[in-house]
Parts: structure tokens; C-alpha cells; sequence
């Protein structure tokens, strides 16, 4: 991912790399995370911090306001608790448009633009790090019965302040690619509908050219990982109901990158895409893009990826087949679990194990009968030998190695190789008997 310098908007870039605030590269955040940013931004000249709310648990939801201009634009973050990296973009943005010196902007944009942000509508989902609210309700499905103070406060701000412009910002789990590819959708946009017929009025067509054209200038800094979500009308969320309100609504969702767990990246592309867009409305650049430029994008498709994926490996010992298996970890607890097993070559992994002439071997348990201290070298040399899992009933194993372990205390639980079961198993070559690696807890081993 590289600054072009041919581009206009190359110059945020340049400034995100700058002025971006280290403290929030993190997997998750909680209010009291963005606190002290938070506090930092509202002191500064020439923008207003308000309280609009609080959350069902009491706790503040505020918004920035910056500009006095005709064009309303409205962006919140986090209204799903466990989605932080857009959180992270805003203030970032914010910061840079208040001390950036950006010279794509004409002096006088702020006379032209108001532009509100709320970042964080759940607090207390984020405190939980959940979807939900603390009511155990998903705000973003609750437009049209607003049982949530968070989705009140919401539609109250979209009712005051009529936007022009909506951005709905938000996470996507780190599986979808873009079309039938490998690539990880690091982001996805879509215009949503605002009846289940998808018609495309004045509005929706404005935010259509505007994906148009941020997807084209994203695709320079992270080339075919940009997806453009199904359009099918739901509604039951704010996305679809504000953009019946006559708001140019623009859904982004911030997706996985390759080695990139705290998805920096994306945040990155928030800031860029958001600067673009507020260009691109102060210059009308939004209406040389076409429908047919939204379309392009390809599909953002689900399930497109795993984190590792085994290929042609031969399971069964008894009825041997040839098989590939999918393995996912969950982000929040670090837990890894099959998810699939079959012909899975439309699945891409983040790393991939060719597994040609390999085969599972049956779980097999090293129990622990003296004191043992397992470092890398007494590891590798049991899992060598078939081991793939411990037995300690007494506690006498002291691991002294940074390299995943299975450890029980009873006998009696079998790791099995089968979907939603931990990926726990060693891979022998079939026609020498040698064992060359393992997969423990998830993690591949190479023996």
C-alpha cells in the first residue's frame, strides 16, 4: 500500500501518516479509550463538542460539528459495539482537518460544508465489546422502533439536522473477498435502497457516484480489495430508512488486510475515502462517475475466506479420502475452530498448507506422569512422534515455550477433526511415515 503522488487526494495520505493518533491502534475501543482524543479535538478552535445523549447504561453520547455550510453531513461510528476501526478514522480525520493544512480544500470549505460526527453510538456495547446494545438489541435494526435510546438519539440527529450526506460506518468479519477472488475486502461500500423496489432517485444516485469515485482513488492504495455489498432492501435498519429520508446514505464497511490484526489499513482507507467524498462534494467531481462506475465494484461475497486453509490433505484412517479444511479464529477470544471440511476451492485461507501427501494422524495423548518442562526443542521432538495433545490430571507440566499447547486433565476428551471442533491434529507423509508438522489449537507447527 503506497502514497501516488499524481493523486490530488495522495496529500491525506501523506497526513494520515503524520497526524493519525497512535493511541487508538488497538483491536477494540472503548469510550474510555477515545476519551482523552476525544478531549484533545474538542479544544481545539473551530469545532463544537455536544452531548446528544446517553446510552441505555448512561453513558455520553456526543457529537463533533465543524463548518457552517449549506451541504449537511452526518457520520456516525460504532452503532454495533464490537466495530471500532472507523472510530479510530474519524478522529483521525478530524484532527487533520482541523490542523492538516490540506491543500485540496479552498480556504472557505468550512462556509460551504456543516459536518457533524458522533463517534461511538453504542458505549456500552463497546464496553462489552458486542454487537448489541447493553439491552441486547442490534441498534442497526431498530429504525423503526427506536426501543433503543442509542437509535433514538440516532433518529433524533438525522430528523434535527437533515444530512445531505449520510455515512454509516462500520466493521466486517474478516472473511469477505472481492468477487470470486482471494483478495480480502478491506473495504465494501453500498448505496442503500430505500424500498424494496431499489430505485435510484437523485439521492441514492449521488451516493452511488460518490462510492464511484472513492472506490476509484482506494483502488490505488489497495488494489482489488474493494467490495460493493448486496442492495437488498432491509427495513428494519437506519441505513435504508435514512436514505428514505432523502440523505445521499453511504455504507462502509472496514474490512481485513493481509498481517494487519488492528485493520490500520482500513482505517487508513476511512480517512482517505471520507476526504475524498468531502473533495469531491465541494468540487461536483461526484457526477462524472456513472452507475455503471458503482457496478464495477465487484460483489463483496461472504465466507470468501478462512484464516488457514489446508489443502488436499488425506484424512480417515480406515476409509482414507483427500479433503481440504478451513480454519477460523474468533477475533474477540483467540479460539480457533474448523469450520469446514470438503471440497473447499472456493475458500481462500490467509495462509494456505499444502497438505499433498499428508495425512492426519488419530489424536494421540502424552500423559504426564513426572515433572516435565516443555520447551520448543522437547515439544517439537513429542509432536515428531504423533503426540498432539496433553494429558496433566496432576498439573505437573510447566510450558516454557511460546509455541501453542493442548493440555487436558482428563483423558476423555478426544480432540476430533470435525467442523466446529478445535483444529488440533499432526500431518504425517503418507509414503515415508515421517511426520512434518502440526496444526495445534489452530496454529501450524513445522517440525
Amino acid at each position: 500500500m503506497t502514497a501516488h503522488p499524481h493523486l490530488p487526494v495522495a496529500e491525506i495520505a501523506t497526513k494520515f501518516d503524520e497526524m493519525h493518533w497512535p493511541s487508538l491502534n488497538k483491536v477494540h475501543l472503548t469510550a474510555e479509550d477515545i476519551s482523552p482524543v476525544i478531549n484533545q479535538i474538542a479544544e481545539q478552535s473551530g469545532i463544537a463538542l455536544t452531548q446528544i445523549g446517553t446510552s441505555y447504561e448512561g453513558r455520553p453520547v456526543s457529537r463533533f460539528s465543524l463548518g457552517s455550510g449549506k451541504c449537511v453531513i452526518l457520520a456516525w461510528t460504532q452503532m454495533h459495539g464490537d466495530e471500532a476501526t472507523a472510530t479510530a478514522a474519524v478522529l483521525d480525520w478530524l484532527h487533520i482537518l482541523l490542523n492538516g493544512q490540506l491543500n485540496g480544500l479552498p480556504a472557505n470549505w468550512q462556509s460551504q460544508v456543516t459536518l457533524h460526527v458522533i463517534p461511538m453510538l453504542n458505549p456500552d456495547g463497546a464496553q462489552r465489546r458486542t454487537r448489541v446494545n447493553a439491552q441486547g438489541i442490534d441498534i442497526n435494526r431498530d429504525a423503526r422502533t427506536l426501543q433503543s435510546p442509542e437509535g433514538q438519539i440516532l433518529q433524533q440527529q438525522v430528523a434535527t439536522l437533515s444530512p445531505d450526506i449520510a455515512f454509516n460506518l462500520h466493521d466486517q468479519n474478516p472473511y469477505y473477498t472481492t468477487g470470486v477472488s482471494s483478495n480480502p475486502a478491506t473495504i465494501a461500500f453500498l448505496a442503500p435502497a430505500y424500498h424494496e423496489d431499489k430505485h435510484v432517485d437523485g439521492p441514492r444516485l449521488r451516493a452511488k457516484q460518490l462510492i464511484a469515485h472513492m472506490a476509484g482513488v482506494l483502488s490505488h492504495f489497495i488494489p482489488q480489495c474493494i467490495g460493493r455489498y448486496d442492495d437488498t432492501y432491509s427495513f428494519r435498519s437506519f441505513g435504508d430508512n435514512i436514505a428514505a429520508s432523502g440523505a445521499s446514505t453511504i455504507l462502509i464497511e472496514s474490512g481485513a488486510a493481509i498481517n494487519d490484526p488492528n485493520r490500520q489499513i482500513a482505517r487508513k482507507m476511512n480517512v482517505i475515502g471520507l476526504q475524498t467524498a468531502l473533495e469531491s462534494l465541494l468540487t461536483n467531481q461526484f457526477t462524472q462517475y456513472s452507475l455503471a462506475d458503482y457496478y464495477r465494484i465487484p460483489d463483496n461475497r461472504e465466507d470468501g475466506l478462512c484464516d488457514v486453509k489446508i489443502h488436499d490433505v488425506t484424512l480417515g484412517c480406515d476409509k482414507p479420502y483427500v479433503a481440504d479444511i478451513s480454519i477460523v479464529t474468533d477475533r474477540k477470544t483467540g479460539k480457533s475452530r474448523i469450520e469446514a471440511i470438503g471440497d473447499l476451492r472456493t475458500v481462500y485461507g490467509f495462509e494456505n498448507i499444502d497438505a499433498t501427501g499428508l495425512a492426519t494422524l488419530p489424536p494421540k495423548a502424552f500423559t504426564v506422569s513426572s515433572p516435565l518442562t516443555l520447551n520448543d526443542q522437547s515439544y517439537k521432538a513429542l509432536l515428531s512422534q504423533g503426540y498432539s495433545y496433553f494429558v496433566d490430571e496432576k498439573a505437573l507440566l510447566n510450558i516454557d515455550t511460546t509455541l501453542p499447547v493442548l493440555v487436558s486433565d482428563t483423558d476423555k476428551n478426544t480432540p476430533a477433526i470435525m467442523p466446529g471442533e478445535v483444529p488440533n491434529f499432526v500431518l504425517q507423509h503418507v509414503a515415508t511415515g515421517e511426520i512434518k508438522e502440526a496444526v495445534i489449537l489452530g496454529e501450524r507447527i513445522v517440525l
